[in-house]
């Protein structure tokens, strides 16, 4: 699936105004702010690089000249482009720089290398035409480049062409330059935007110049807040790669909570996707796949524990311990017959529902009975008719078998308390319809597929403790 395709799947319906998306300050614009620039130039009003990058994207002394199928030119260092690529450090190492005097960079022909755009071999299945991912090659001594064809959509008919503005994004990243996504007020779901954030994620992946782009894409992903919480919420399955890729916890975990939420309802998630059965993803789907795995079935022991809680709970009003002065006697049991009554009701409830398979088997997996059990709403004394008929009671003992009843209810919420923890970022606001699944599940930090644990240094000498 591409990310197009995936993005397109994500597209919720979100009743609200548009989205006016205010932008973000890049490294470099913080520390030109600081600093005085080394430049003379002056940024012009309103450009997004910062003055010591206002020659881009053709800087004076840039040694690499970069044409796109549409003439399209891109003039930067060699040293820039060999530090975030290790594909395009490859393709340079294959060819010798070109040499250039002193007289020669002076003047300002400073071009070591020129690098043409053809089409990324690996994207053929989501880009068929060419028209997204590219790669780069160093045309021969005449300048031709093999399997040569005319750019598409060279007549302005069909798809229009993406790739000079996604790959100028790409080398802006690589500069601390602010990337330009899509921002249409008149889009409250940000659907181009998001499409131009992950596409460029999968643009970096073909070069594996992922970490260059990491800070600007997710930084600019939050931006969106609410509407990106609520893309993820919808298609969970399709974000939980792309957030792996950025090394983002915050996505990341907004889109495992709801998968883990999700892993045992019915048709909710795409678990072929998920398990990346295509080997699409590599290494890093295997050890997401693992993680939703793990998750999945430490939240379905956490309701067993829960359920189980419930059935064996006594409540400490209910306990009675023998101490060195007294032993509890027949008399302090008997008064405690309504809330003997009261607990063997709330157990006959519980147990009902698990035979009836309302709980972690039900439909969506035992959600609606862990909320009614925290809200209180059940049990009510219109619905103990069936009670009364066998165990007849004066109108007093209904009364205080009803109020008895509302304590054990009221003892039994902290038991379903933490499987109705919330994690999740989105702010859905009061009067918005609550989740569907269960979002409690922690992910911690030594989880993340990306983590490497950090290196204890020693020197060998025994730690001493205590007061000299």
């Amino acid at each position: 699936m591409s990310v197009q395709q995936a993005v397109a799947l994500t597209i919720q319906k979100v009743s609200q105004q548009p989205t006016v998306l205010q932008p973000v300050t890049s490294i470099t614009q913080q520390a030109s702010a600081q600093q005085p620039s080394v430049q003379q130039a002056v940024t012009p009003t309103g450009q997004q690089a910062c003055a010591q990058f206002s020659e881009y994207p053709n800087f004076r002394d840039g040694d690499v000249l970069i044409i796109s199928p549409t003439d399209k030119t891109w003039r930067l260092h060699s040293t820039i482009l060999i530090n975030a690529s290790p594909v395009i450090k490859s393709i340079l190492a294959k060819y010798p720089a070109a040499h250039t005097t002193k007289s020669q960079r002076e003047e300002g022909l400073t071009i070591k290398w020129k690098l043409v755009m053809i089409d990324e071999p690996d994207a053929a299945h989501v880009d068929p035409d060419g028209l997204t991912f590219k790669t780069f090659k160093i045309p021969d001594r005449k300048g031709n480049i093999s399997s040569f064809e005319m750019p598409r959509n060279a007549n302005g008919l069909g798809a229009k062409p993406q790739y000079n503005k996604l790959y100028d994004n790409f080398f802006k990243c690589l500069y601390n330059i602010n990337p330009c996504f899509t921002n249409d007020p008149n889009d409250p779901e940000a659907r181009e935007y998001i499409t131009d954030a992950l596409t460029l994620i999968e643009a970096a992946q073909y070069l594996e110049a992922i970490p260059a782009v990491r800070v600007a894409v997710e930084a600019n992903l939050l931006r969106l807040n609410t509407v990106l919480w609520n893309h993820i919420c919808s298609r969970p399955d399709a974000w939980v790669h792309a957030a792996a890729r950025l090394q983002s916890p915050l996505i990341f975990r907004e889109a495992m909570l709801h998968i883990v939420g999700c892993f045992h309802l019915r048709g909710v998630i795409n678990e072929e996707l998920l398990e990346d059965l295509d080997g699409k993803h590599g290494v890093l789907g295997r050890q997401v796949w693992g993680l939703i795995v793990k998750k999945a079935k430490e939240l379905k022991d956490k309701k067993l524990r829960v359920e189980r809680h419930l059935l064996e709970y006594y409540p400490d009003r209910m306990l009675h311990k023998e101490d060195e002065s007294s032993i509890p006697g027949r008399a302090i049991y008997s008064e405690d017959i309504y809330l003997w009554q009261a607990l063997m009701i709330f157990r006959q409830f519980c147990a009902s529902a698990c035979l009836s398979n309302y709980h972690h088997r039900a439909n969506d997996s035992g959600l609606a009975f862990y909320r009614n059990i925290a809200s209180g709403n059940y049990l009510r004394p219109e619905t103990l008719g069936s009670f009364y008929e066998i165990f007849a009671m004066t109108p007093k003992g209904k009364q205080r078998l009803a109020q008895v009843l509302d304590l054990i209810k009221d003892d039994m919420k902290p038991v379903v308390k933490e499987l109705l923890v919330d994690r999740t970022q989105g702010d859905r606001g009061r009067n918005a319809l609550p989740l569907d699944h269960l979002t409690c599940v922690e992910i911690l930090e030594e989880e993340f597929p990306w983590y490497v644990a950090p290196i204890v240094e020693t020197d060998g000498d025994v730690q001493m403790s205590g007061a000299l």
